[in-house]
């Protein structure tokens, strides 16, 4: 059985690594999603090395998000339709039986959607990590920091293992530090039954209104996703974008 782990990152790389160690069972793939900020990109080959010469059978790869942090509605709806199309493909083209949400990493409103999102696509899992003493943390990232911009700049895979190396035992403690030091959480979740999500997305997408309830469209217009002119419900252009993601996600 094929386990994948998708998570966006942040500025703490502990976040994704320590719950590898922590989940405690057998992961195959992890995709990480990173920004174009630029201290994320070094929490990436960070997370990355850690992770190859710890879990040397995982596959790791890196999906990059257009933009280098979430702002607007429109650029949460983009995360959303990239989460989206990542989830598909662990499952079609990675053949993945299982799928974890790490939300650790990552802006509040990228973790909450991808909360969402898990409920809406039947994820098995969605996941926080919360460190016990971020102070610890944030001072052994400020200590380590020189030797991660380090590993960022070498210019292949080998000489950024001969860096990481070369501080093992603190990069260790860092990314994989004892399970007494952080604790899972997980977060309550409720699959939607498949055919009633297919009937109310259906009706959205192709504005075929009628094949729903008063009171479904009512709770549509009360969540944005419809708009009211008189007495007459009519798809919001948010409604059409959400529908759309999940209908098509690319």
């Amino acid at each position: 059985m094929k386990t994948s782990v998708i998570a966006p990152l942040g500025l703490s790389p502990p976040v994704i690594t320590a719950f590898i160690k922590g989940i405690a069972e057998p992961i195959n793939d992890v995709v990480v999603l990173t920004t174009d900020n630029e201290e994320v990109k070094k929490g990436y080959e960070l997370v990355k090395i850690g992770l190859k010469i710890k879990y040397p059978r995982i596959r790791i790869h890196e999906i990059k998000l257009p933009f280098d942090d979430v702002y607007t509605t429109e650029q949460n709806l983009r995360f959303m339709a990239i989460a989206a199309r990542t989830i598909k493909e662990e499952r079609e083209v990675h053949r993945c039986d299982r799928i974890f949400l790490n939300i650790a990493g990552g802006r509040k409103n990228m973790c909450i959607t991808l909360s969402l999102l898990g409920q809406l696509m039947g994820v098995d899992g969605v996941f926080h990590v919360v460190t016990k003493d971020v102070a610890i943390v944030n001072q052994m990232l400020e200590s380590l920091r020189e030797d991660i911009k380090r590993i960022y700049e070498a210019k292949d895979e080998e000489e950024k293992i001969k860096i990481y190396r070369e501080k093992e035992r603190y990069f260790n403690s860092l990314l994989f530090p004892a399970k007494s030091e952080y604790e899972i959480i997980r977060i309550p979740t409720l699959p939607y039954p498949a055919d009633y999500l297919i009937k109310l997305v259906t009706a959205v997408h192709s504005s075929n209104l009628d094949s729903l309830l008063t009171e479904e469209k009512e709770v549509l217009y009360r969540h944005g996703i419809l708009d009211k002119i008189g007495r007459r419900y009519i798809v919001s252009d948010y409604g059409r974008e959400l529908t759309k993601i999940i209908v098509h996600p690319k």
